[in-house]
């Protein structure tokens, strides 16, 4: 055939008429086991490719949706993002991915992107200061599930960890093992706003230690060298620093590079608790103890607010906060 393939081509190889052929590769039902095994085969060899733009039109669904992350190279949203991706094909859905670090611009970009390409809805991961951005696209009728922030507008879903509790579980834990002169690593990527996990923890050891040992915070890049840059400015600020609660795991690994290189033991000298309980703090050395965010859970749940945001356009949801443990192993 010197031509793409079309659905007649599909229906006359196997003698059955064109709507069948829509009824299968659309998955509409209506037809035997039979008939779909001939169907599929058929598409196959002719290499017939459905008309997905036709399709959207008849729907008003394009059976796309939009993930739209900040880092992509982090191991925890990389891992983050396979399981949603699993979870929107279990759905019928097709998943777009794009990575913004954090950038509203081109966080702008991609929306315009994925609103063009008529995508039937969003998961995002908001850069800094893009509240407003993701509002309009909301009140324009783009269903988006916003993670780790809260939203409230029409066609928004949120669904966040309960990160403050975190922060609090990281300070008491840290206490109770007898650290008295603690620090926080804070990152640039998140407004005062998004650091409830930071405040978590500073406002425990401010209710347990009455204000007599106030906290050292120090800010840097979400990274293993940020933690490293991080743990340095904590000692500067306080060189009897025995606690850290570090912004996520790969800056908790630098913050123990660091702690090392200064000729620090941990956790003798300085214990390190980190967040998320990505698959690389149980292979370090030590294996850090860590706030675990159940990213499978999380997976479930964005997928399913997307998907009850585009059966019911325009309705406003009840955010969805999920809960934190605190996995201890040898860093703290």
């Amino acid at each position: 055939m010197d031509r793409e393939a079309t659905l007649h081509d599909v229906a006359g190889k196997v003698g059955v008429s064109p709507r069948t052929v829509s009824r299968v590769v659309n998955d509409e039902g209506g037809y035997s086991e039979e008939t779909r095994r001939k169907v599929m085969a058929a598409v196959e060899e002719l290499h017939y490719r459905p008309n997905m733009v036709a399709r959207a039109l008849i729907t008003k669904r394009s059976g796309t949706v939009g993930l739209v992350g900040g880092d992509m190279t982090d191991p925890y949203f990389g891992a983050l993002a396979e399981g949603i991706q699993q979870r929107a094909r279990e759905a019928g859905q097709t998943m777009f991915f794009a990575s913004t670090r954090s950038n509203p611009e081109r966080q702008a970009e991609v929306l315009r992107s994925f609103w063009a390409r008529a995508v039937d809805g969003v998961i995002v991961f908001p850069a800094l200061d893009s509240i407003e951005q993701l509002t309009d696209y909301g009140e324009r009728g783009l269903p988006i599930v916003v993670v780790d922030d809260f939203l409230d507008a029409p066609n928004v879903a949120c669904v966040s960890f309960d990160l403050h509790s975190g922060g609090r579980l990281a300070a008491r834990h840290l206490l109770e093992s007898g650290r008295r002169r603690m620090g926080v690593i804070s990152t640039t990527v998140s407004p005062p706003r998004r650091r409830h996990r930071e405040q978590g923890f500073v406002r425990t050891l401010e209710e347990a230690q009455d204000g007599r040992h106030a906290p050292a915070v120090s800010q840097t890049e979400p990274t293993v060298k940020g933690g490293e840059a991080g743990l340095a400015q904590l000692l500067s600020q306080m060189p009897d620093l025995d606690g850290v609660f570090a912004y996520n795991d790969l800056v908790a690994i630098g913050a123990v590079r660091a702690a090392v290189a200064s000729g620090r033991r941990v956790p003798e000298d300085i214990a390190v608790v980190g967040c998320d309980d990505i698959e690389m703090s149980t292979y370090v050395t030590p294996a850090l103890t860590t706030i675990r965010l159940d990213r499978s859970r999380l997976s479930t749940e964005v997928v399913a607010a997307l998907g009850d945001l585009i059966e019911s356009p325009g309705e406003r949801r009840e955010a969805v906060v999920l809960g934190v443990e605190l996995a201890v192993r040898e860093s703290a």
